[in-house]
């Protein structure tokens, strides 16, 4: 009996019917400021129309960023682009940042505080048929994640492009049945003389709530358990989606050897 009902509920059925889209003047914000002094990043544009499609850029907007009595205005560049970039300046770990866009008649507002980041942990690779691959393991206490750029354009191992590669290794604190079995993904391997150039960025407890949404929603989804589908977090008031988000970062570089 439980087989012919674990048997009836596995069943999928293939649907074929068209996806309607609807056109709204609903706003996605993809917004990061860091601890360097650097002209920082927000991007506006508005919901895909369809799977795969291209986002049409939110122009025209007025975005500041506060702290304090520090008002920073953000420029529009190029123009019709969709992104903001920030005078030069550093996110102070402790400060609070807030995050206001005004758009067609309407406003926006994010907020996030710079939490404090560890150390590195020493870089782990290991030699595979002639190349290596990297050596994830969590280190230390608190929630982050480690960019890691990858380029081997220097090298005899680089005969067209790209010779580079992304990879993100998400260290969230959290224990994730659908993490844990999570679908796997295609190894990836690199050349001796590669460059490896690694950036760890802070999260603070309300990031850390979006990302885990976003990875819950992403990467670990088609596992063996799978949760209900959501529309992932945001920090983003009256209407808009997305994340305006504020870390400290650490960074180094490795040369494979």
């Amino acid at each position: 009996m439980l087989a012919t009902f674990l048997a009836f509920i596995a069943c999928e059925e293939p649907i074929d019917k068209p996806i309607q889209s609807e056109q709204t003047n609903q706003i996605v914000v993809e917004g990061l400021i860091t601890s360097e002094n650097v002209s920082h990043l927000i991007r506006i544009s508005h919901p895909y129309k369809i799977q795969q499609g291209i986002a049409e850029p939110v122009s025209g907007a007025s975005v500041t960023i506060k702290e304090n009595n520090n008002v920073y205005m953000l420029t529009e560049q190029p123009m019709g682009s969709g992104k903001y970039y920030t005078p030069a300046f550093r996110a102070i770990t402790g400060k609070a940042y807030e995050l206001l866009i005004q758009y067609q008649g309407k406003e926006y507002t994010a907020r996030d505080s710079t939490a404090p980041v560890e150390p590195l942990p020493p870089i782990q690779y290991y030699p595979v048929n002639g190349t290596y691959s990297l050596d994830f393991q969590t280190f230390g206490n608190n929630p982050n994640y480690i960019n890691h750029e990858i380029s081997w354009h220097n090298t005899p191992a680089c005969t067209g492009t790209p010779c580079s590669e992304k990879v993100v290794f998400y260290d969230l604190k959290t224990i994730d049945i659908h993490e844990i079995y999570k679908p796997k993904k295609e190894a990836f391997y690199f050349p001796l003389g590669a460059t490896i150039t690694r950036v760890k960025y802070s999260v603070s407890p309300a990031y850390k709530l979006f990302l885990r949404s976003m990875l819950s929603e992403t990467q670990w989804r088609g596992g063996v358990f799978d949760v209900q589908r959501a529309n992932v977090l945001t920090n983003l008031r009256d209407g808009a989606i997305g994340f305006f988000a504020s870390c400290t970062v650490v960074s180094d570089t490795t040369v494979v050897k």
